[in-house]
């Protein structure tokens, strides 16, 4: 792939992978704040977080994620891993959010004291769950914005986060797939050939007789017959 793409998949990787880290820095940080303030942080890390580890993961998923993006940029991350780091972590966003939703019954399989689902709250299954808390929530948000009327925050950043994460899996899988800095054994320059010209030449020169100083290239071939 040509340098000037990669560069462009890149920038808009960064882009996505920062928008996701910066919602669950400000979901997560958000609650933990309001638990702080009222004094309740203490009581939070030792009864609740079973039942509802959301909050901390989100702030600490999001500075890795922070801390990930300035390794690669100082070099200390290769970008192959860094990829790979990077769908790791957007899946297990998607994949947990699936199965708070599902199997993990908004905390409350956990055995927490998580809030209880509301009446008429449909769990009936991944497609069911796909169509209560993603498609109806997006509808709802494009319809309250072309009637005037915003939407709740809360479920506009559960939307957007949730598509910014799919979005990202496909961004990264695509760089690690066709970045030449991603590749096994690939050089520190990824847009450049490890020295191709200066090897071809090399190996022409090991295997050519050296030429004569008075600019015969076969005499000192012959002279050894002569």
């Amino acid at each position: 792939m040509e340098e000037s793409r990669v560069r462009a998949l890149r920038f808009l990787a960064l882009q996505v992978v920062g928008a996701v880290a910066v919602v669950h820095l400000v979901v997560g940080g958000e609650t933990l704040l309001q638990v702080l303030s009222r004094g309740l942080l203490v009581t939070y890390l030792t009864e609740h977080l079973v039942a509802d580890p959301r909050p901390l993961l989100f702030v600490v998923s999001a500075l890795a994620t922070v801390g990930g993006v300035l390794a690669v940029a100082r070099g200390r991350l290769g970008y192959r891993r860094a990829y790979g780091l990077g769908i790791a972590l957007l899946a297990t966003y998607v994949l947990g959010w699936v199965a708070w939703h599902t199997v993990l019954d908004h905390g409350f399989a956990l055995g927490g004291s998580a809030v209880p689902v509301p009446d008429g709250h449909d769990h009936g299954g991944l497609v069911a769950t796909l169509r209560s808390h993603y498609v109806e929530p997006l509808l709802a948000t494009v319809t309250a914005s072309t009637g005037g009327t915003p939407g709740t925050g809360r479920t506009l950043l559960g939307v957007v986060s949730t598509s910014l994460e799919l979005v990202g899996i496909a961004l990264l899988v695509a760089l690690r797939r066709t970045d030449p800095a991603a590749r096994r054994g690939g050089s520190h320059n990824p847009f450049v050939e490890e020295d191709a010209g200066v090897d071809a030449t090399r190996g022409r020169t090991d295997a050519d007789p050296d030429p004569d100083p008075d600019g015969d290239p076969g005499r000192s071939g012959r002279s050894g017959s002569d």
